[in-house]
């Protein structure tokens, strides 16, 4: 394929990159949450023994970024005061709170039945072909 149309592809692929973090956006803003944040909830309600070290790995957020959502979410309620982790004394747990955890799920779930809607739109052989091409562009993307 030609330069031109690599680039005219490139540039539509980052267009729906940003519109559909857009989407992500506004809606964690309708929860009073950063997309950032609904990242990180989405990770301790699916990780067992969850530490940020965990969130990092998973969403590539900064730590800072990490250490910062998990402060504000302790002082919100949602997460309860971290705990030494017993593999690992320099790790510490994410918990939530008995009413950060209903939040929790109530957040993400919806995010997913959203997201489940929007895939099974496609259908099964699209949903293949857009999950096996999305692999195969991750895996061909290397900067270096």
């Amino acid at each position: 394929m030609n330069k031109l149309k690599l680039k005219e592809l490139s540039e539509k692929l980052f267009k729906f990159h940003v519109e559909i973090s857009g989407v992500y956006n506004e809606y964690a803003k309708s929860c009073g949450l950063t997309y950032a944040c609904l990242k990180v909830l989405a990770i301790i309600l699916e990780t067992e023994n969850c530490t940020q070290k965990t969130i990092t790995q998973y969403t590539y957020l900064p730590k800072q970024t990490v250490n910062a959502i998990i402060k504000s979410l302790i002082k919100q309620n949602i997460v309860a005061p971290l705990i030494e982790s017993d593999k690992d004394k320099r790790n510490k747990v994410i918990y939530f709170t008995q009413e950060g955890k209903k939040f929790a799920k109530k957040v993400v779930e919806k995010a997913k039945e959203i997201e489940y809607r929007a895939l099974d739109s496609l259908g099964e052989e699209k949903i293949k072909a857009f999950v096996a091409a999305l692999s195969t562009f991750k895996d061909n993307l290397k900067i270096i």
